[in-house]
């Protein structure tokens, strides 16, 4: 990674570096007590392509709906998603947050581009302490474009004002950094707040 020394700006995802967010915090207990088939669940009934449609902004009672329709022995599980969401908020990644804490003490830029919808980051928003970090967020949910679509990158240069050379983007999944680096931005691929703080360090950004 090779970056001007001005006009560096920092773009970190949001589940998953930012903050954990993860499905078997209220489902792992709740088909433990059950002793119903998690993987039908997570693959038939509420797999990732539905997690891809609320992340694009399909209305999330639409889609519960739609699924109690499809799967009507497994209602009170797909209830659950939204009437129990809170429980998927596990919390904050305190390191990654110190990360973005100390790179803003520095006087760089940062912002955060993330699939999420927007019910989901507005129920969270309270919880997300870290935001006053950042000096805008720009969500699948509103635009209705996925990472690793392209699209959504180009929102973001437009939006954020990225000089694309000089932005550094990090993402817990290869195919969201592959997508930025086709678009001539640098790319980290985040494994967990430590390696991604030694990281920064060798490239003399902390």
């Amino acid at each position: 990674m090779k970056i001007p020394d001005r006009g560096k700006v920092f773009v970190f995802d949001l589940a998953g570096v930012l903050v954990e967010w993860n499905m078997q915090a209220l489902y792992g207990p709740m088909f433990s007590h059950s002793g119903r088939d998690d993987e039908f669940f997570f693959t038939e009934v509420f797999g990732h392509e539905i997690q891809a449609r609320i992340s694009a902004g399909t209305p999330i009672m639409q889609l519960i709906h739609e699924r109690q329709h499809a799967f009507p022995e497994w209602h009170e599980e797909i209830a659950a998603y939204w009437l129990q969401w809170d429980r998927m908020l596990v919390g904050n990644i305190d390191g990654t947050v110190s990360v973005a804490a100390e790179l803003r003490e520095r006087g760089y830029r940062l912002y955060v581009l993330g699939n999420w919808s927007r019910e989901e980051f507005d129920r969270a928003r309270s919880r997300l302490s870290f935001l006053g970090l950042f000096e805008d967020v720009l969500i699948s949910g509103d635009c209705g474009i996925l990472k690793p679509d392209p699209g959504i990158y180009a929102l973001a240069e437009s939006r954020f004002g990225l000089v694309p050379e000089n932005t550094i983007f990090i993402d817990d999944r290869a195919d969201n950094v592959e997508a930025a680096l086709t678009r001539n931005w640098n790319g980290i691929m985040f494994e967990n707040p430590r390696k991604l703080y030694l990281t920064l360090m060798d490239y003399g950004l902390l």
